[in-house]
């Protein structure tokens, strides 16, 4: 099967038990020594490689439940992502006008030391209006699977870590709200609900502007730093933060608003105000640390009520 029928949540499928390909142009090899050419190791004694499909493609087969590849998330057509040997491999539908998530991450390595951690870059691609990203894992787990065992000591710790992390992402500032490398940020709760998704930074900033925000200056923010995209580690109180798909420079205003009115922030659960518990305490402290927002308004424009 081609890649352009298959969906996204399929591209990745099995040659063999040691090697996978991807889109039908990406080969991951894995081996029980190290080689000249090996792209990440495990850390258990497998290392892999990537190299280019060959033609005429080897025959493939659909993933089997008793792969060492595990799905780890599925949007259906348009994301997927998995976890291969430490690292993670994301295949998303390209959106042609947006910064790369391999740019912000350049971006930000050009930034540390910081007092977080981020993952690197060990491969990126773009093929058939897809982009393909593979990244190392981070270590810990995510705050979304420790928040229920986690003392109230530490939850605030954790809390307070974010708020600070948004605040020391705020000393990169620019004069547009856009991607590290001006193009596209594609933060959809800047775009009106049933209007096009126009995140162009003209649109953005006059969306903003109707918002009244301060637009006179613009700083960076990880615009979905919910509990999935936050990695720890309580017996060392370490922190890690990976998704930088959705990161740019945005109004101050804007941070502790994105706090206020995402609910892709939220823990899961079938209780409201547990589900609330993350974004609601990282609101708290931001507002303790002088961010203001403007959550009314912008429901109010958001839902095109006005």
């Amino acid at each position: 099967m081609e890649v352009e029928s298959r969906p996204v949540n399929e591209s990745l499928q099995e040659i063999d038990d040691e090697s996978w390909i991807i889109g039908d142009r990406i080969i991951i090899s894995r081996r029980y020594s190290p080689t000249s050419d090996f792209t990440w190791s495990d850390g258990r004694g497998s290392y892999y490689t990537v190299s280019d499909a060959p033609d005429p493609l080897p025959p493939s087969r659909t993933l089997p439940s008793a792969s060492p590849i595990e799905k780890v998330y599925d949007a259906g057509g348009v994301s997927a992502v998995w976890r291969i040997g430490g690292a993670f491999c994301k295949v998303k539908i390209l959106d042609p006008d947006a910064t790369r998530e391999h740019v912000t991450l350049a971006y930000m390595n050009s930034k540390r030391p910081l007092s977080f951690t981020t993952p690197d870059v060990l491969y990126h691609a773009e093929y058939d209006g897809r982009y393909y990203i593979i990244l190392s894992g981070l270590t810990g787990q995510n705050l979304t699977t420790a928040w229920p065992d986690m003392d109230e000591a530490m939850k605030q710790y954790y809390v307070s870590r974010i708020a600070n992390i948004c605040q020391e992402l705020t000393k990169w500032e620019a004069n547009s709200i856009s991607g590290v490398d001006g193009r596209h940020l594609s933060e959809l709760y800047l775009t009106r609900l049933g209007l096009p998704k126009d995140c162009s930074p003209r649109n953005l900033l006059n969306n903003c502007k109707d918002l009244g925000m301060d637009c006179s200056i613009f700083l960076f923010y990880h615009c979905d730093l919910g509990p999935g995209n936050i990695i720890v580690n309580p017996a060392d109180r370490s922190l890690g933060i990976i998704d930088w798909e959705t990161a740019g420079f945005v109004p101050r205003e804007w941070i502790r608003t994105n706090f206020c009115v995402s609910s892709g922030m939220d823990l899961p659960g079938d209780d409201q105000d547990t589900r609330v518990d993350w974004r609601r305490r990282v609101l708290r402290q931001l507002g303790q640390d002088g961010f203001t927002e403007n959550a009314d308004q912008w429901m109010t424009w958001w839902r095109n009520k006005d």
